[in-house]
Order: structure tokens, then sequence, then C-alpha cells
């Protein structure tokens, strides 16, 4: 799985869902001292968008592989970030990195495998498209996420592990790349309603 592909999926969709609840909006941007920006916060009268490119590992809820280090940036592209939409019907989070490693994919997924065994099942998930975490609605109309693979890609090489289901969900995406491995930690939580904490 490219990390960077899902949070891109997710990103733009959550912008697109926002996008039209941010009239009269108020903007507020942090800055390091380099001038790129680290901290987007959007506020309306109806909900509001952050983004946060300066995370942890940690904030995923998953160890960091061994040695790994972060996957080389292209451009201005960030290999990290923390998404949350806030409105009073429903709240998306989602933590995104990605990382590289020398070790072999195999290595790597034994180290996850075992790693997201904290969370209850683990299914796995082999050439998946990747589309992310599937949710499907309740009677209530609350999105709850499925412990599933998505569609098959036949071209694909990647390896995708998932642990949990309901209002949160685990994601590890493992590729090959060269004699080592790309990979990515993807944290989704979604709830229904305001009143539920993010």
């Amino acid at each position: 799985m490219r990390g960077g592909e899902l949070r891109t999926k997710f990103v733009l969709s959550s912008m697109a869902v926002c996008g039209l609840l941010f009239v009269g909006c108020s903007l507020k941007v942090d800055n390091e001292k380099s001038g790129k920006s680290e901290n987007v916060e959007i506020q309306t009268p109806v909900g509001g968008l952050k983004v946060r490119t300066n995370i942890n590992p940690k904030d995923t809820g998953l160890g960091l592989y061994p040695k790994a280090r972060p996957k080389e940036k292209r451009h201005d592209d960030d290999n990290s970030a923390n998404v949350n939409i806030s409105t009073p019907f429903f709240g998306l989070k989602v933590i995104a990195m990605e990382f590289e490693s020398d070790d072999p994919p195999e290595k790597v997924l034994d180290f996850y495998r075992k790693d997201l065994g904290r969370y209850g099942k683990v299914i796995e998930c082999r050439g998946a498209d990747h589309q992310g975490a599937s949710g499907k609605g309740d009677d209530d109309h609350n999105i709850n996420l499925k412990l599933e693979c998505d569609k098959e890609d036949p071209g694909s090489k990647s390896i995708q592990l998932k642990a949990g289901q309901g209002n949160s969900q685990r994601i590890v995406g493992v590729s090959p790349k060269g004699n080592g491995s790309e990979f990515g930690l993807v944290y989704i939580q979604i709830r229904g309603s305001e009143r539920e904490t993010m």
C-alpha cells in the first residue's frame, strides 16, 4: 500500500465534503521557521477542518519498525498527515505516515502482524487496490468500518494488514522497494455525532 495515495484520497474527499460548508470561515496557519506550513485549521459555523503534518508515529497507535526511516520526500509533499473533520453530523480522523526499510517486506509484515494483534483479529490482503477503509451505514445513519479486503488489483505487489472495525481501524500497507520495503501506517476513526470525542 502506498500510504500517500490513501492519505491523498482521504484529504481530497474530506475537503470536497467540507468545501460546501466553508462559507464565512476562518483560516489559521502555523508555520515553522522555514516558512513551511505545518498546521492548518479552518473553522466555520457548521464545522471545522484541521490538518497537521508534524506528527509522531505513536499517533497511529502502532509501533515503528526498527531502523525504519521516513520515506524520502518528493518536492513539497509531506510523508505524514493528521486530518480531522468535525461537524455536528459526523467526524473523521485520519493519521497516515510513510516509511522505508532496508529489510524485505516479509520481515516488516511479521512485525506488524504481531503489533496489530493488540487490536483484535488481523486480516491480510494481498494485491489489494488499497482504496482504504470501507464502511457502511446502519439504521441510525452511523458509519461503521468493516474488517474486509478491498477489491484485488492483479498487478499490485502490495500487502495490506488491517485490524479493527466499528468506529476505528488501523491499516499497514507494505510494498517491495528494491531489496527493501516501503510501508504506510494509517489510523482511521469515525464518529456519528459531535458529542463523541475523537
